[in-house]
């Protein structure tokens, strides 16, 4: 792939992933999902949608 089409993917990556993040706090409001429920899914995510960045966290 190249360089452009990686930048492309890492940023697309990240959008998904602040997404998830931004659904995962409503249901964190709205009393759907508990702290830690939260807090494990948010690690899945930041694992799926960033693995191939070479980083851990947006």
């Amino acid at each position: 792939m190249s360089e452009r089409g990686n930048v492309f993917l890492e940023k697309q990556q990240n959008v998904e992933y602040l997404l998830s993040v931004h659904y995962l706090k409503k249901l964190r409001e709205q009393g759907f999902i508990t702290y830690e429920q939260y807090d494990e899914i948010d690690r899945l995510n930041r694992t799926s949608f960033l693995r191939g960045n070479g980083r851990k966290s947006a």
